[in-house]
């Protein structure tokens, strides 16, 4: 506000002297008073003192504001509020600071949330392999035993190689979850038949259901060609299918449908699995997130990891599911 004033008083000074500047010239030369002219000159020196003395305080208090803002905008605490005089470069030069102290601040805050995320990932990934490097280095005192039996010899064994697979696929994970997420792994969207992706996705979990004699239908005389990535959105599916058939008891049963709607091609995978609580149905996308550890294993992986590839291909997932009675995992593609 003090700039303003300063600035409006020297205008008014300026204009008041000029105007008494030209009267006493057009005085001086009318009535050839060589005193009026030597007042008029004076006048004006005496006006360039005074413009002098303002305009030295007008840049004086900029500069000092100006210094503020600056120290403020370095120690993080915040722009000041100034009352900016319009249409001068001051007031241009204190909005574009005030510009340059947002994006700084925009950019500082993305940094502290890559930071976040990037401590969030490494703390999940060392919890993640906590579990199953705990499990080998019990089996490796186990197996050091000298009483132990061929049988229980074979047991650990066979438990260590349960064990590594785990890490294995746990690392494969979180390697195509970073790829993903980072854009190291571009989707490549082409025209090709959805049922052959559903088929590739199939192949990968019949032998884990035939294990546990899970019914699995799907009836692949509806094919329809999306524009999808057939690698990218197989291993979608395959993340929901093997998630069914988890969760799904002895002598099951996982449905998979095709069919369309007027703008996308839907998946329906319908299991009789024992369901997901409503209170966690927000949750299952959520990276490492586990519902019920107490009823089975997991890495809470899979699921995110599908959100992320249907997503990046313009799709969605809705959930419908019932405890005790099953989910089902409802994907959509645009055609």
């Amino acid at each position: 506000m003090k700039d303003k004033k300063y600035f409006i008083a020297v205008k008014i000074l300026f204009y008041g002297i000029l105007i008494i500047n030209l009267l006493l010239i057009f005085i001086s030369v009318n009535r050839s008073s060589t005193a009026v002219l030597i007042l008029s000159q004076f006048t004006f020196i005496l006006f360039i003192c005074i413009a002098w003395v303002l305009i030295k305080r007008v840049f004086s208090v900029f500069f000092t504001n100006l210094f503020v803002m600056m120290d403020k905008m370095m120690n993080r605490e915040g722009v000041p509020n100034f009352d900016h005089i319009d249409g001068t470069y001051m007031s241009q030069i204190y909005h574009q600071l005030n510009r340059l102290y947002d994006v700084l601040q925009m950019q500082q805050s993305s940094i502290e949330q890559e930071k976040s995320k990037v401590q969030s990932f490494v703390s999940d990934i060392s919890h993640q392999l906590k579990t199953p490097l705990t499990n080998l280095h019990l089996l490796q005192e186990a197996l050091k035993q000298s009483g132990i039996s061929p049988e229980e010899y074979q047991d650990c064994l066979e438990k260590q190689g349960k064990q590594l697979d785990k890490i294995d696929f746990l690392i494969r994970a979180l390697l195509k979850t970073s790829q993903l997420e980072n854009g190291l792994i571009q989707i490549q969207p082409r025209e090709a038949s959805i049922s052959q992706t559903i088929l590739s996705a199939l192949e990968g979990i019949l032998v884990l259901a035939e294990k546990k004699e899970i019914e699995v239908y799907y009836d692949n005389s509806t094919d329809y060609t999306v524009l999808h990535d057939p690698k990218w959105t197989s291993e979608a599916l395959f993340n929901v299918m093997e998630n069914a058939i988890k969760y799904t008891p002895q002598n099951g049963k996982l449905n998979i449908l095709l069919s369309r709607t007027e703008k996308y091609v839907k998946i329906s995978i319908k299991d009789t699995g024992i369901g997901i609580p409503p209170a966690d149905l927000s949750n299952i996308f959520i990276r490492f997130w586990r519902g019920n550890t107490n009823i089975l294993e997991g890495n809470g992986i899979g699921l995110y990891l599908c959100k992320q590839i249907i997503s990046l291909q313009h799709g969605y997932i809705l959930v419908n599911s019932i405890v005790n009675t099953g989910s089902e995992f409802e994907i959509y593609i645009p055609l």
